[in-house]
This record gives C-alpha cells, structure tokens and sequence, in this order.
C-alpha cells in the first residue's frame, strides 16, 4: 500500500546534536537580527560568534557525526536536487523518503551553512562607525579598504540569508500542506512516522553519540572564544 493508506511505524531520524544546531541557528540568526542596534550591539556580537561556533561544529560534525548528518550522504549536486523536485509533486512518501536530507534539502542545508558563514566571518572584520558604532575584533589587523569590503558585504549577504530562510520555511510549509509530511517536528523530537514498506531503510542510520556531539559543539565554542581574546588583547 501507498501514500496515505500505508501503515506507517514511527523511527528516529535526527540525532540531539543535529537537531540542537538546527535550533540554535536559528535563535541565533534571529538573535542577531533583533540586537543589530547601537544600545544592544553586544548581544549582536555575541550571536554572531554563537553563529560561527555552530557553523565549525556542523561543519565537523558533517564529517564525523550520525551517517545520515554526514555531508557525503546528502551533497548530492544541483542536477540531482534538480531531479527530486521534478519528481516531487507526484511522487510517492515512499519514493521520495529519504533518510536525512533530501537533495534538494542537502542544497539548501549547504547554501545556508555558506551564507551564515560568511555573515559571521565579515563580521570579524567589519567595521560599522555610521550608526552602531561598532569594529570586529579582526577590523585592527587588516587595512581599511578591506575592512570596508567585509561591511559591505555583511549589509548585502543578509539579505541573502533572509531569502534562503523564507525558502526553506515555504518548503516545510508546503510539504506539510502539499505533501501531508511534516518535516518540523522531527526536526524537534527525532523521530518520524514512515510507511512500513520504507522502515528498514531508516535502521541503517548509525547514529554517533550525543556526549561527542556535545563535546564537539563545547570545542569549537572555546576555538572561537581563544580567538576573539586573543584578537581582543592583541
């Protein structure tokens, strides 16, 4: 049986840190937004390195984390991202189940991971004496001319942000009322209902253990910290 007809078994799909990331981005992102004002600038810097922490560990931990958060098993390319939507809206839940990202989500989870580090890295070096008043912690070591490019930058690239976001919630929205998936709330709980004819693919996922994605996500966290001290007493 297919579609909606098919008796469907609950499995975990996404692992605590994968779905801690995912969440801490996203209050992150929103963070930094809310505070990019002068009386508040200090909670913008601090959500800006928060978003460089989470960006090195997903970073590593697309590498050495669950097999399903491991970039190699969904960095499919642009062709196949391509291919997945044309089948998408007659596909079946079985056909188009995958066991982490989607194609085209793996794109979107790359796109994203570029433009948030890109936004965190020009603000090492931006500097802002217009209105926030403000220099990144880098801005003494570089030259002007640079340090103006990286502002520049930071301004237009989160905009950029902005549109990938309001795709990637219009994506969810519509495959929650287009395609009946919820793809929220196992990003929240880590689990997934899925038709019993697909269940077994899900029992290949080797999950790695969320003390060592936690202990991961507390190194970079401290990375970060080393060098914005020491660039700070520099």
């Amino acid at each position: 049986m297919h579609g909606e007809n098919a008796q469907k078994i609950k499995i975990r799909q996404w692992d605590f840190p994968v779905r801690l990331f995912h969440w801490a981005l996203v209050v992150a992102i929103a963070t930094a937004w809310w505070t990019n004002q002068e009386a508040i600038i200090n909670i913008h810097e601090l959500a800006g390195y928060t978003v460089l922490t989470l960006v090195l560990f997903r970073i590593v931990w697309g590498i050495v984390g669950s097999s399903n958060a491991r970039f190699k098993s969904f960095v499919k390319g642009p062709f196949a991202a391509l291919s997945y939507l044309r089948k998408l809206p007659k596909g079946s839940e079985e056909e188009l189940a995958y066991t982490g990202h989607n194609p085209a989500g793996g794109l979107m989870v790359i796109v994203l991971l570029v433009l948030v580090a890109v936004q965190a890295v020009t603000g090492l070096f931006a500097s802002e004496n217009t209105f926030l008043f403000f220099d990144g912690p880098l801005v003494k070591y570089v030259p002007s001319g640079f340090a103006d490019t990286m502002n520049y930058i930071h301004h237009v690239n989160i905009n950029l942000i902005y549109i990938a976001v309001g795709l990637h919630v219009t994506a969810a929205i519509g495959y929650l009322f287009l395609k009946n998936e919820n793809l929220i709330g196992p990003m929240i709980t880590g689990s997934r209902k899925v038709p019993a004819s697909i269940a077994a693919r899900f029992a290949t996922i080797k999950f790695k253990s969320a003390w060592l994605g936690v202990l991961i996500l507390v190194v970079c966290g401290a990375v970060v910290a080393g060098i914005i001290t020491l660039a700070r007493a520099g």
